[in-house]
This record gives structure tokens, sequence and C-alpha cells, in this order.
């Protein structure tokens, strides 16, 4: 009877804490329910958009002489905030909607150290004709006229509860050939909450 009694108790908590489960699809452009004073979806979403109409806008990726195509990389975003952030997210938000943005116009490449080793392995069994390649689609490795970068800092403060924090995300595009800055602009915001177990 005992045991009964047991088991009937915990398939009560079982089926009540089941009946408590939100799982539910949310715009990733509405505020973060979850809270906590750090970069949220819709900053990553806006932060992309932001900074891709204006590098397009600047004209400096379509501004090349008749009949050639700026060519340039993303490199890696440094993190010099507090919090642990995928820095990729951001980047590759970015890289898709240059794409969109600008398509045709310019030419983008991977210099990521997996993106150049599978290029190196690839042209090495062409070459070797242990693959097939498409006829006459042969020649050098792209260079960049530009590379862009970035950078996430922020300032944290605390005080009991209450954390304030304030990001700044900088971009920079860089030209190759001179080491001239040729474009920058930064995306900021900042955040205030109640200290929590999910975010501190």
């Amino acid at each position: 009877m005992r045991t009964t009694a047991i088991l009937c108790g915990l398939l009560g908590l079982l089926l009540t804490s089941c009946a408590g489960t939100i799982d539910r699809r949310v715009d990733p452009d509405a505020p973060d329910a979850v809270g906590g004073a750090n970069l949220q979806s819709q900053d990553i979403r806006t932060m992309a958009d932001q900074m891709a109409r204006d590098i397009g806008s600047s004209g400096l990726l379509t501004s090349q002489a008749a009949g050639q195509t700026v060519t340039f990389y993303i490199t890696s975003m440094k993190n010099e905030s507090a919090d642990v952030i995928n820095k990729s997210i951001i980047l590759m938000k970015l890289r898709t909607e240059l794409f969109r943005g600008l398509g045709s116009k310019i030419r983008v490449i991977d210099r990521s150290a997996e993106g150049l080793d599978d290029v190196r392995r690839e042209r090495e069994a062409k070459r070797s004709g242990a693959v097939a390649g498409n006829e006459g689609k042969v020649g050098a490795i792209l260079g960049a006229d530009y590379v862009l970068k970035g950078v996430i800092q922020d300032r944290v403060q605390q005080s009991g509860k209450m954390k304030s924090a304030y990001y700044l995300v900088t971009f920079e595009l860089l030209d190759l050939e001179t080491g001239e800055l040729k474009w920058t602009n930064s995306y900021e915001t900042k955040f205030e909450s109640e200290k929590s177990v999910i975010t501190r």
C-alpha cells in the first residue's frame, strides 16, 4: 500500500513537470524572455543588417575599375568582453547579409584554415589526376583586396543584484595592399538586469 502511494506521488510529480514544459517558436527579433545582460539574437541580426547596409552604401566593395571585382574575406572576430560569445554566428550572419545585398558585385574568399586546406587538397587531387576537374578551370588562389575584421568589447558594472553591461562591437575594412583603414563602424547596446542563476 505504501509503495503504491509513493509511485502514485512520483507519477503525479512527473505529470505536473511535463505539463509545465514550455516549447514554442519565437521571433528571433523579439526581446529575449530569458533576459540577462548580454548580446541577444535581435542584436546579432540588427548588427549584421546595419553593417552590411553601411558597407554596401559606402561603395568600397563595388567601386573597382571596369571589368574588375573586389575580393575580400572576413577574418575571425576578437572577443574582449567578459561573456562567452559564439563569434562565428556574428560573422556568418554578416557575410550572408553582404552576399544578399551585393551578390555578384563582389567575390568573397574563405581564408579560414579549414577552407584553405580544402582548396589545397582538391587542387592537388586534380593536378595529380586522382579526380577530374572542369576543363580549362585552372587558376591561382585568389588574393584579397580587403579584409573585414571585428572586435567585441564591454563595460560591466555590478551593484548588489543589479548588473549593467555596455557592449561595443566594432568592424573595420582594411586595404590589404596599402594597410589603410578604409571603413569602420560600430554597433552598441546596453543592458540592465538583476543577477540571476542563468546570467551573471
